[in-house]
């Protein structure tokens, strides 16, 4: 993802040598062919840029676990979007590779959350995004996935034990041996997972602006999800 966020399409990033607390990003819209919005850098993970409008982007989205909502980025958002990053890095190095069919069917299932790929390309474009840049943010959610569950998932073993005592006493059916399974699995998916995403942190060079604060404003409107009444 190191060349994501330098290369947007219709998008021009002015973070300078260091690490800048605002980019100013270009696009043209209709009848406004030279609008100007202030993106604010808020990373930099081993020189991929972090910014405001890609955590607007995957919290619209529902992206890199992020759940809808208009509340300020923060920093918890911040350090989300971090790990996704070292996740997303850590992927491309082991070559997980994803087909097109793959890439398109999460394209339209992420486009279904919000009344599908029409939705989603009108919401795009009134925030001046460009197609290609969101694609690639699903893209790199679907790599992480892919690489959790390769890296973590298939190699969580649960014990018998833990399973009896997740169910308490008396009988279980099936079905609630499985769902007991399926937690303790998971459960053991995140404990790994925060192991190794300290030591990746670790061997990182990671550097935050702050800009985030108490509270930085979404860069535009989110996407109205399935059932909602109307954009928000």
């Amino acid at each position: 993802m190191a060349g994501l966020f330098r290369n947007r399409s219709g998008f021009l990033t002015l973070a300078g040598a260091g690490l800048a607390g605002l980019a100013i990003v270009g696009f043209a819209t209709p009848g406004d062919a030279a609008t100007t919005l202030l993106d604010a850098v808020l990373a930099d993970v081993n020189g991929a840029i972090i910014t405001a409008s890609d955590a607007t982007i995957a919290r619209g989205l529902g992206l890199f676990g992020f759940q809808p909502a208009e509340q300020p980025i923060r920093a918890d958002d911040v350090s989300r979007l971090v790990d996704a990053w070292l996740v997303d890095a850590e992927a491309a190095r082991l070559q997980i590779a994803l087909s097109a069919a793959e890439l398109e069917d999460a394209w339209r299932s992420v486009a279904g959350r919000v009344g599908g790929v029409d939705a989603l390309r009108r919401w795009a474009d009134r925030a001046g995004l460009a197609e290609a840049w969101v694609r690639k943010l699903v893209e790199a959610d679907l790599r992480g996935r892919r690489f959790i569950g390769i890296r973590f998932r298939a190699f969580v073993f649960v014990p018998e034990e833990d399973v009896l005592k997740e169910l308490g006493p008396g009988p279980h059916s099936l079905e609630a041996r499985a769902q007991a399974i399926d937690a303790l699995r998971e459960e053991g998916v995140r404990r790994e997972l925060a192991v190794w995403l300290a030591d990746a942190r670790g061997r990182a060079v990671i550097r935050t602006t702050g800009e985030e604060g108490t509270g930085l404003p979404l860069l535009f409107p989110l996407p109205a999800p399935v059932g909602a009444a109307g954009p928000r």
